[in-house]
């Protein structure tokens, strides 16, 4: 996958400037340097960005400030401050040794290892208000960069301003915001429904439904689109009916209709949702695959070992903290990004599914 080299952010000119009068021995210790304004026009920047360069001059001990006369060059004049080698990774999921998580950390800390950066992993348990205190504490730190897997990414929108503030590079992990400029590295959870439904239809299935586990989540809204795709494009209807997108599967009514002849497929939004709709369904005597055909997404390491090996979608996890740690280093001086990542997944198919 290519990537474009990113410029350097404009605060980096001015601090460049500054950093290279001193170098040619333009300015001297204890010399006035330029005002904001001064620099804006002089460089083509805003005040905010002339003030942010100026705050990290003065934090690495290159310039210092007097109060109503301006800044002036400090003793101190080549060496910048060592960046820190701490990154947080914050996790806030279901359960804390879920595999995904755990394969999650081994990719972030694959990246980082060779570089000598040390990873803070915090877990929270599905809440919000304990994740956003964490961040907010974190933040208050030296990081190098986060990276976050967070509970709820709308909601996540109260305190991303803060870290945009503080300059602190940021990645979001598989869960995003539609509408909030922030980097993101995600599998395509769109192509990877897409073919999982396909390959269903393709074995004669057309009474297809869908079940979500946590709907509010981006990565079950783009699974519910690649259904929709998948049904439409080979001209089968999207039964409303079929569509089971409440926290709370009803199980016993969704055996009914399974009975009835309703629904001979069921494509679930993730492998929780497929295990436990595989164990609740086979105790109402459902049998799988035989009367219902069920998909999952995912690919846990639990689901060859179901008491009917899953098959699913698998998403490499690995892969994902590999890939987001990268990226949190490729926009390092710059917290204002918008780079979106989407990594393959593949078809992998068990014992659950059956020709219609």
């Amino acid at each position: 996958m290519s990537k474009k080299t990113l410029s350097p952010p404009k605060y980096q000119r001015v601090k460049n400037y500054v950093l290279s009068q001193i170098e040619n021995r333009e300015i001297a210790k204890d010399d006035r340097i330029p005002s904001e304004s001064e620099f804006a026009k002089l460089l083509d920047v805003s005040s905010i960005t002339v003030r942010k360069a100026l705050t990290e001059l003065v934090n690495e001990g290159v310039i210092y400030r007097v109060r109503g006369k301006g800044s002036f060059v400090a003793g101190r004049t080549t060496e910048p401050a060592a960046p820190s080698n701490l990154v947080a990774l914050v996790i806030s999921g279901v359960e804390m040794y879920d595999s995904s998580y755990m394969q999650i950390i081994r990719g972030v800390q694959s990246f980082l290892g060779p570089l000598g950066c040390k990873l803070i992993v915090e877990f929270v348990e599905n809440d919000f208000e304990r994740e956003r205190e964490l961040i907010l504490r974190l933040i208050q730190s030296e990081l190098r960069g986060l990276l976050l897997y967070s509970a709820d990414p709308d909601a996540a929108k109260s305190y991303l301003s803060e870290i945009r503030a503080k300059s602190i590079p940021l990645v979001m992990l598989d869960r995003f915001l539609a509408d909030y400029p922030v980097n993101v590295v995600a599998c395509n959870n769109h192509d990877g429904a897409y073919e999982a439904v396909e390959y269903m239809i393709g074995q004669g299935h057309e009474r297809i439904g869908f079940a979500a586990y946590d709907y509010r989540l981006s990565p079950e809204i783009d699974r519910c689109k690649g259904y929709r795709n998948a049904m439409t494009d080979a001209s089968l209807p999207v039964r409303e009916e079929l569509l089971f997108l409440e926290k709370e599967l009803d199980f016993e009514a969704l055996a009914r209709r399974i009975h009835a002849g309703e629904l001979t497929a069921l494509f679930c939004a993730n492998d929780r949702r497929a295990l436990e709709a595989l164990d609740r369904l086979t105790a109402l005597g459902i049998r799988i695959p035989e009367q219902l055909s069920l998909m999952g997404f995912d690919d846990f390491e639990s689901s060859p070992f179901a008491k009917v090996p899953l098959s699913t979608v698998k998403q490499y996890f690995d892969v994902l903290g590999y890939e987001s740690a990268k990226l949190l280093f490729e926009i390092e001086g710059s917290a204002r990004g918008t780079a979106k990542i989407l990594l393959p997944t593949s078809l992998v198919i068990r014992n659950t599914v059956k020709p219609a």
